[in-house]
């Protein structure tokens, strides 16, 4: 049931032309508590980047799908882990910026399509910095427990953001 809920937000919302205003579509039924905490989320940790307000948002540990960095399963990370990743964003990328695309609410989930501009000033996968400018999008999945982030799945265009620093991007093996 809950697939098919998304599926069909995902189509609708998809085929809307304000998909490409300057603020986000928004597509959520019913309890809207979720999508209330995700924009709090938005705000303090991705661009405040106030990392003292984790747990406000995450619960104690969290089940994490992201494969920004490749490969694939899930892992557990910490409040701890979550503020160090903030912290270190903050310092290396200042001037970055998030905009959301499209958010979608289904139940105890929060789908969210991100576009992420910023500068490489600190060097990519041990790469010297090359100050050039990259834009990104990213996908990302939400799920809910009690008010907070139980869960996460996400990806990003890793590729996409190496070619537009200048690096070659060669296909792995799996």
């Amino acid at each position: 049931m809950r697939k098919t809920t998304i599926l069909a937000i995902v189509a609708a919302t998809l085929a809307t032309p304000a998909l490409f205003a300057a603020s986000p579509t928004i597509a959520c039924k019913g309890d809207e508590k979720n999508l209330a905490t995700y924009l709090q989320i938005h705000k303090v940790l991705f661009m405040e980047r106030d990392a003292s307000r984790v747990e406000e948002f995450y619960a104690p540990e969290v089940i994490s799908h992201n494969t920004d960095t490749g490969g694939s399963g899930a892992r557990k990370v910490n409040s701890k882990q979550l503020a160090a990743m903030w912290s270190a964003s903050k310092k290396n990328n200042p001037e970055r910026v998030l905009d959301d695309e499209l958010i979608l609410c289904a139940d105890d989930f929060i789908v969210v399509r991100t576009t992420l501009r910023s500068n490489d000033a600190t060097g990519v996968a041990g790469n010297a910095p090359t100050g050039k400018a990259y834009v990104t999008t990213a996908t990302d999945i939400y799920r809910f427990e009690n008010g907070r982030v139980v869960e996460r799945w996400g990806n990003s265009d890793v590729a996409g953001v190496y070619q537009q620093l200048g690096f070659k991007v060669v296909a792995g093996t799996p």
